[in-house]
């Protein structure tokens, strides 16, 4: 929505206990609770604070959804969480830690929604997103830690002891309310301009819960249901808006975004620091404002295997307009200026970076246009030309240079991005559940079903709109699902999560990522320690920590 409010004024919220992250009211406004949230505009801030938790879970370092992962490692500004695999990473893990303790933070709100909305005909609506927010935030944790305590009703004193429920348990849950949001008779709005939970967000979460759910039970009827919700949305439909346009300041607002977190200039107080960083967290160092350039923090950076992903499943990478729409291939005088029609021909090219697939055709490339005559071709090869022109690795490249390897580009925000040299001056939305992805989900529930010409017409979908070369049946398989998953969503929070799901975390993060040995990802990895923080503060944890913790 446009208008969040800043909560601290009326609210503020200290945890009480670990299990649930109890939160307790601190009534800042000298308003009793029901004299307030009684009132229109009482019940109306206490719902934009339920979905201002979005913005607090997803504005910190992305390492619980993307680090580690085969698709960014470290840069040049190396940090040691973001493989999240090493001896120091345990229960007492800092990041573990916050993701637990927010989304447990963003479920007490939304109880406290449905409580004071609750059998007022006048905020049902309100009330059905408060429970479809609960459901999207316990799917987050059910994927990251596996099974959790349910805290499904307002606390009125402090919780001192709830016991952790099954991840079986807790998927049924999210399932059980997603299908009473997406019903005939749910108060929850089809669609939605402004960022709120809609039935389609409901429809969506509802056909990934049951894909989820699917791998723990390796039950059809989950994978079936699991595509009967994504056909609800919308799967099997042609996506029409081109890649590159829906990632741009344009693409805001349209209709294959099914949920997403708003963000508008004109309703915070500075938008240097009230953005958010998704276009700093990947990519490389490229210098500090003088350059020009946007401001990047060089922490999690793509992969050669990023790059070389887009050269799988195909006969011709060079069709797929994803990459080009994902890569800044070439970084001139200014960043921006590849934004800037009356610049982008004119500008002089200072690198180049050439995939694999195109290393042949570089005369060609320099002879299109004179601005790229002097460029110096930084290859994305294991082993190639640097910013130098020295033969270094691609490892090298990404850890040690500046300006090291092709910039990612896919969340760019062209309107603040070169007026404000910060970090979190982003404006543009965060997309967090769109079309492509629920074909994804279905396509990837035919596969769990061994009906691979079935997935090939939901894969198709998404490829088709890339101009990629189409799949065909008999190369459709779980690693088929994973490469398309990483050309279409990378960086969108879903990396980690989709590795550990389908199995695949070891084999392609030690194969991929160099951050990361082979041998260092035992099972214990595949789900998150509970934090012990939790533990200590909710006896009825103990005992019950993730194997391997």
């Amino acid at each position: 929505m446009k208008k969040l409010y800043t909560f601290v004024a009326i609210l503020s919220f200290t945890l009480l206990a670990g299990c649930s992250d109890f939160l307790e009211q601190d009534n800042k406004s000298n308003v009793p609770g029901a004299d307030y949230y009684n009132t229109p505009a009482g019940f109306e801030s206490l719902c934009n604070a339920a979905y201002s938790s979005l913005r607090t879970i997803y504005s910190k370092d992305p390492w619980l959804f993307e680090g580690g992962t085969d698709l960014f490692a470290s840069g040049r500004t190396s940090v040691q969480v973001c493989n999240l695999y090493g001896q120091n990473y345990s229960s007492a893990e800092e990041n573990v830690t916050t993701f637990y303790k927010e989304h447990y933070k963003a479920i007490s709100l939304a109880n406290e929604v449905i409580y004071w909305g609750d059998g007022d005909d006048n905020r049902a609506e309100r009330v059905a997103e408060a429970r479809g927010l609960r459901a999207f935030y316990y799917l987050n944790l059910v994927q990251q830690f596996g099974g959790v305590p349910l805290s499904i009703d307002r606390a009125t004193s402090p919780i001192t002891s709830l016991q952790r429920e099954s991840s079986e348990t807790v998927f049924q849950f999210i399932i059980n309310e997603l299908t009473d949001l997406t019903s005939a008779s749910s108060s929850l709005a089809e669609k939605s301009a402004d960022g709120r939970f809609t039935k389609t967000a409901a429809k969506h979460y509802l056909a990934k819960a049951y894909l989820c759910k699917g791998y723990l039970t390796n039950d059809e009827k989950d994978f079936n249901a699991a595509i009967a919700s994504a056909r609800s949305v919308g799967a099997g439909n042609p996506l029409n808006t081109p890649f590159a346009t829906l990632f741009s300041n344009q693409g805001e607002g349209n209709e294959e975004v099914l949920f997403f977190i708003d963000y508008n200039i004109a309703t915070v107080a500075n938008v240097q620091s009230d953005g958010n960083r998704q276009q700093a967290d990947y990519g490389p160092y490229l210098r500090g404002a003088e350059a020009g350039h946007k401001y990047t923090s060089s922490t999690l950076t793509p992969t050669l295997w990023m790059h070389e992903v887009f050269n799988t499943n195909t006969d011709n990478p060079a069709q797929d307009e994803r990459y080009e729409a994902t890569f800044m291939l070439e970084l001139r005088q200014s960043y921006w200026d590849y934004y800037d029609e009356n610049k982008k021909n004119s500008s002089e090219v200072i690198y180049y970076y050439c995939p694999s697939w195109e290393i042949s055709n570089i005369a060609n490339w320099r002879s299109a246009l004179d601005s790229r005559k002097n460029a110096t071709v930084v290859e994305m090869l294991p082993e190639g030309n640097n910013i130098s022109n020295e033969q270094t690795s691609y490892q090298a490249k990404m850890s040690a240079d500046i300006c090291g390897v092709a910039p990612f580009r896919k969340f760019d925000d062209v309107e603040n991005g070169k007026k404000y040299f910060k970090i979190t001056s982003s404006m543009r939305d965060i997309y967090l559940a769109r079309l492509a992805e629920t074909n994804l989900i279905a396509a990837e529930a035919c596969v769990k079903l061994n009906k691979p010409e079935d997935a090939v017409s939901y894969i198709n979908v998404v490829r088709n709109r890339a101009k990629a070369t189409p799949a065909i049946a008999s190369e459709v398989n779980i690693d088929y699902i994973l490469n398309e998953r990483a050309r279409e969503l990378a960086g969108e929070y879903h990396r980690w999560t989709d590795l550990t799901r389908t199995g695949k975390l070891a084999e392609y993060v030690e194969t991929h990522n160099p951050d990361i040995p082979s041998g260092r990802i035992t099972s214990k990895f595949y789900l998150r320690p509970i934090p012990l923080a939790a533990i200590e503060l909710n006896p009825a944890l103990v005992g019950h920590q993730n194997e391997g913790w």
